[in-house]
């Protein structure tokens, strides 16, 4: 498994395919594992390059107490140049996307276009207090026990939830992985991440890089309000909702990746 030293820490990474770089970046808590479904698609015209944020998966966890979204943008930038990619479209998914905005506003050269997967640039209170929430009590509970008492309810849509057998393979297919989220990543991601909110709609509202913006119509943590606004806020935005909850890119991954492919395919060079 490929590993490099970016920013002081070690980084797990991984890459797929040959194309046009497409890098993925995850959200809150989670391993580039996660992008399983979107390698496998995007890979057979695409380099994909995958990584785990740091704190989580095979990456170090920095003793920092808070992981900032500039930092975990930065640590983005540096695995771009460590593979001699010049240019990539940039998919984020929750956390993800601002962290894939943050590389927009401050590498715009490096960025050739962004797929903002259930994100948002200003979240409300709710959305907030959720977060806040998970901070308190996922470092303290099980792995198991995070998956399906906390992230469960919030990640999918009902009628995923509703089938019981979609669930118990999800919680099986996690648990499989051998390296479960440590608490302090949790906490120390989502510090970083309340305060990244809210705090770039100006710089937002000047990126002209081509830019999709995906939501799953039941996604209650980061609802598609969250995402009209940002699309609308994007001078080259555009909106497509699609089913699914906020892991709708993995609960809907077939439509969500036609989507993406047919976006990358309409950016030009």
């Amino acid at each position: 498994m490929p590993y490099t030293t970016l920013n002081g820490i070690r980084v797990h990474y991984e890459t797929y395919g040959s194309g046009d770089p497409v890098l993925l970046i995850s959200g809150l808590g989670g391993p580039a594992v996660g992008w399983l479904f979107q390698v496998r698609d995007l890979s057979p015209r695409h380099h994909v390059i995958t990584f785990d944020n740091r704190g989580v998966g095979e990456t170090d966890l920095p003793h920092d107490l808070m992981y900032s979204t500039g930092d975990m943008a930065e640590d983005a930038r540096a695995l771009l140049d460590h593979l001699d990619v010049q240019r990539a479209h940039v998919v984020g998914a929750s956390m993800g996307g601002t962290i894939a905005m943050e590389l927009a506003i401050r590498h715009p050269e490096r960025v050739q276009s962004l797929v903002l997967c259930c994100t948002w640039a200003e979240g409300d209170g709710r959305f907030l207090r959720a977060i806040e929430s998970w901070r308190a009590l996922l470092p303290q509970l099980s792995f198991e026990d995070r998956l399906r008492h906390v992230l469960f309810p919030w990640l999918y849509s009902p009628a995923f939830l509703a089938d019981s057998a979609r669930v118990a393979d999800g919680v099986k297919r996690a648990l499989a992985y051998p390296f479960p989220t440590r608490g302090e990543a949790f906490e120390r991601q989502g510090r970083g991440l309340i305060e990244w909110n809210g705090t770039r709609l100006r710089e937002l509202a000047k990126l002209e890089t081509p830019a999709l913006v995906l939501v799953g119509r039941d996604d209650i943590l980061t609802p598609p309000t969250f995402s009209r606004r940002l699309a609308a806020l994007l001078p080259n935005g555009r909106l497509k909702t699609l089913p699914g909850g906020h892991g709708f890119f993995i609960e809907e991954a077939e439509r969500v990746n036609r989507a993406i492919l047919a976006f990358l395919a309409s950016v030009k060079n």
